[in-house]
């Protein structure tokens, strides 16, 4: 049943997961804890410590499972963080969880195994993303995908060098993570897929479909809080900034400036790159993406 199940919100890094999370959040009943609790990275929740790196998990080890059902259930302190909302609520027994997890897109099957969880796979353009990943100073974490992902389930880099040239290393990063969580997310019953650019600039009458599909109740509350985000005028907790003083989450901005901000950062030849490698994943995602009309 939808109506009762936690809410997983994935997508490549800089998609907007944060920013859809909170969105989600809003809805009476439910909360989001901050944390991703797949995030090997630096001091992160590392799934209870059983991974270091990107991991691919079809078949959870018993404690991964148990991790993963108190991530899910927000029964661990650990998981909660500076960019949760509404989080007051999480340890109520009624309260729908949201967690938001980038690194939840290579074992979206092994954690629906564990948890029956409800995944809503937010897409960007990758162009979009690679600007934000430029603007942040950042690199994808090629070695550990690699590793990770079997060689069925990877991007074709089309006679790229994607250890050579950045621009390639973005698109087969973000096509390779869609490709398998498309394939896993085929298994998963009520599984969606969302267009960031869609539902930024579509306000809060996009925003109600997806609330829908996700069994997700709606009021003049939230409505009003869609629209305020839409327009940059929502309160959002103090941004945090990168090593290198990069904004990471710029929540009080104009969700549909975000939504199209990239375009003018990203030349033809980097165009041409992405859509080599990650165009045939882009239509694909385009195809299976929920109707916000």
């Amino acid at each position: 049943m939808t109506a009762r199940r936690p809410i997983l919100v994935t997508g490549v890094p800089r998609s907007g997961t944060t920013w859809l999370a909170r969105q989600l959040a809003n809805a009476s009943g439910s909360s989001m804890t901050g944390r991703e609790p797949m995030n090997p990275h630096g001091k992160q929740y590392a799934l209870g410590g059983t991974i270091d790196a990107w991991a691919r998990i079809v078949d959870p080890t018993p404690k991964q499972r148990r991790v993963m059902r108190a991530a899910f259930r927000a029964t661990t302190p650990l998981v909660y963080g500076r960019y949760g909302h509404r989080q007051w609520a999480a340890a109520m027994p009624w309260t729908r969880i949201v967690v938001k997890d980038p690194f939840a897109m290579l074992s979206v099957s092994g954690l629906y195994a564990a948890t029956s969880m409800l995944p809503v796979l937010v897409y960007r353009h990758p162009g979009a993303v690679l600007a934000s990943y430029r603007r942040m100073g950042w690199s994808p974490d090629l070695g550990e995908v690699e590793a990770a992902v079997p060689p069925a389930l990877s991007a074709d880099p089309h006679e790229h060098d994607v250890h050579a040239d950045p621009v390639a290393a973005l698109a087969w990063f973000w096509a390779t993570l869609n490709q398998v969580a498309l394939d896993d997310l085929r298994r998963v019953p009520g599984a969606l897929v969302v267009s960031h650019t869609e539902l930024a600039s579509g306000g809060p009458s996009a925003m109600r479909v997806l609330y829908a599909a996700c069994g997700l109740g709606w009021n003049d509350r939230i409505e009003a809080a869609v629209r305020s985000a839409g327009t940059g005028e929502a309160r959002s907790p103090k941004a945090r900034a990168n090593a290198k003083g990069k904004t990471l989450h710029e929540l009080g901005r104009s969700s549909t400036d975000v939504a199209e901000a990239w375009r003018g950062r990203v030349s033809a030849e980097d165009l041409q790159t992405l859509d080599e490698i990650a165009g045939l994943t882009l239509a694909a995602l385009e195809s299976a993406r929920l109707d916000l009309s």
